[in-house]
């Protein structure tokens, strides 16, 4: 039997085709580690590992690919929270697994997140008012939860509901900062724990 060749015998892993995806994951952990700002083209194509030339081949400019992690950031959550949030439940169970929902997908896509939510403002005016929109879609569900909740009498009548559904929102986006998938509670468990705060200045108490 003949002998294998030098070149079969040197070959490596193949490499995986350069895609949209690798180009975006790249991306994400160079924007991460370094910021928007001070990364360029030949860095994200050096991570990829192909010329910068061949980049532009699946990417126009920089600001494409954030734009493209910004709104598949966002969009993350919109599709996990609009499935867990189930008709016919009540407001404070809603509420409990919008919240839920949301920590599962930060646990996923932690560095993501922390991408999406802190260098979107990098983005130029146009781009950013696309994030905006994909933002207030994000609170709306939010808002329709403690709006349907109050008029029920599920929830207390607070005075300003868009404040209340600030709060819980900055709570969630603040977890991007503290939370960490290698800590002893599991995503969900931090969720619960997060509803429980947030729920327990809204749940209308049972008269004495």
């Amino acid at each position: 039997m003949a002998a294998p060749s030098a070149s079969r015998r040197k070959a490596g892993p193949r490499q995986q085709p350069v895609s949209v995806e690798r180009i975006e994951a790249a991306a994400i952990e160079l924007f991460g580690e370094k910021t928007y700002p001070v990364v360029g083209m030949r860095d994200i194509s050096d991570a990829v590992g192909i010329l910068p030339g061949s980049l532009y081949v699946h990417i126009r400019k920089k600001e494409d690919i954030l734009l493209r992690i910004v709104e598949r950031g966002i969009e993350n959550y919109l599709e996990a929270i609009e499935a867990a949030v189930k008709p016919g439940t009540s407001g404070p169970d809603r509420m409990r697994r919008a919240i839920v929902a949301h920590m599962c997908v930060l646990a996923g896509t932690l560095q993501q997140t922390r991408v999406t939510f802190h260098q979107w403002t990098y983005l130029s005016p146009p781009q950013q008012e696309r994030v905006v929109e994909l933002r207030g879609r994000y609170e709306e569900i939010f808002t329709r939860i403690l709006r349907t909740g109050i008029r029920k009498k599920e929830f207390r009548r607070v005075k300003h509901p868009r404040i209340a559904v600030l709060a819980i929102i900055g709570m969630l986006n603040s977890a991007t900062e503290w939370y960490s998938p290698d800590g002893e509670l599991s995503p969900e468990a931090v969720g619960h724990l997060l509803a429980d705060s947030a729920l327990g200045g809204l749940v209308r108490q049972p008269a004495a």
